[in-house]
């Protein structure tokens, strides 16, 4: 099993991030909870002929600490190389062999299931827009073409760097906005916007968020005392803390959803995800967009969840993952029978959170939902 570096730890979390949960389901207490639930380290591995004993040799683990992600095999069975695994944090990834040919990479089980959710076919060609740090990116390039692009040069680095080491040919990387105010990107590439409209066949939308379900991504900027590092102020690296910068977050989510449903083809597939818990980061973007895209249908996700959500609030859940929301929206064909006016509301089984707690603070976030939706859709979509 992973070390556990965060269990009993307490976390001091400041007043703006304080502030912030209030935006969310979850009380200081549960979330503090949560930050301190046990870390689990995760990997994917693209080789599909690997067995067990081979993976664990190269890793320098024992074959026993080597655990199959269950509820991922069902992507696996479909696409060989997105099979994930939890590994011990005594695993020598970096000093494998396997790491040297871009055969294993540090993945969150979420991303896979926005990959899955996609379910690109091999002659499809995939826009991922907000593309770094590259995990998905490389995820899609196994299985389709697939183009990138995100604003962040430094992030986009990091991506090129893995589609690199992964030897990667059917891929595109791009340095741009894709909204007015984000214009501020080199000249040297062509333009999102010279693309025409229904151009590919699926779009990932990863949307900008303030990743407060990233559990590793906020701990990170605590020391070991559970105050913030004075290198890494959590202030400073979430600039969407304060009110006024989460109306603004949202308006920019908005815009990348629909500049990925205008480059869409009909019949085509978006993938809306992110790492949030925020309802008005999620539900409420989608809901939005509905409002005023005639076109769009949401389209049930490739999964059953669990008939009791209470018990489980994840297919299979891990003991921790990245606190997500995946919903895939269908482009519609022209027609003159499409209604002008859609419903508003996402109907089960479109729309699934996925919660990194499955201990009673899970079940308490999904009771919650339940309260405040009178249970219409939660324990389908949720």
């Amino acid at each position: 099993m992973a070390q556990d570096d965060s269990a009993g730890r307490s976390f001091d979390l400041p007043e703006a991030f304080l502030d912030y949960l209030t935006s969310t389901p979850y009380s200081a207490e549960e979330y503090h909870a949560l930050l301190q639930s046990p870390e689990e380290r995760y990997v994917r591995i693209r080789d599909p002929t690997l067995s067990l004993a081979t993976i664990a040799q190269r890793l320098q683990v024992d074959v026993t600490e080597l655990v199959e992600v269950s509820w991922t095999k069902r992507f696996a069975q479909r696409h060989p190389t997105l099979r994930v695994f939890r590994i011990p944090e005594t695993a020598a990834v970096r000093q494998s062999d396997l790491y040297d040919s871009g055969d294993v990479f540090g993945v969150d089980a979420s991303s896979i299931a926005c990959v899955g959710a996609l379910d690109p076919e091999p002659c499809d060609h995939v826009l991922e827009i907000c593309c770094a740090p590259g995990t998905k990116l490389c995820c899609l390039a196994d299985l389709c073409t697939v183009t990138g692009v995100d604003i962040n040069r430094q992030r986009l680095t990091v991506a090129r760097s893995q589609v690199k080491r992964c030897k990667l040919s059917n891929s595109e990387l791009m340095s741009e906005g894709l909204t007015p105010r984000d214009r501020k990107q080199t000249r040297k590439r062509p333009k999102v916007e010279a693309f025409a409209p229904d151009v590919f066949d699926g779009v990932l939308v990863d949307a900008e968020c303030a990743h407060d379900g990233s559990l590793k991504h906020i701990r990170k900027f605590f020391d070991e005392r559970g105050k913030t590092s004075k290198l890494q102020s959590l202030e400073e690296h979430m600039p969407w803390l304060s009110e006024a910068k989460r109306t603004e977050l949202a308006q920019l989510q908005f815009e990348l959803l629909c500049r990925g449903f205008q480059l869409l083809k009909e019949g085509g597939k978006l993938i809306y995800c992110t790492c949030s818990f925020s309802e008005a980061q999620n539900e409420e973007v989608i809901r939005r967009f509905l409002a005023q895209e005639p076109r769009a249908q949401m389209d049930p996700l490739p999964w059953e969840m669990p008939e009791n959500p209470v018990e489980r609030s994840t297919p299979e859940p891990e003991p921790e993952m990245n606190g997500t929301l995946t919903a895939r929206v269908r482009k519609l064909l022209r027609s003159p029978e499409v209604p002008c006016r859609p419903a508003f509301d996402l109907p089960p089984g479109t729309a699934c959170r996925f919660d990194p707690q499955r201990s009673a603070t899970g079940a308490l976030f999904i009771a919650r939902l339940r309260k405040e939706h009178g249970g219409e859709g939660v324990g389908e979509g949720w």
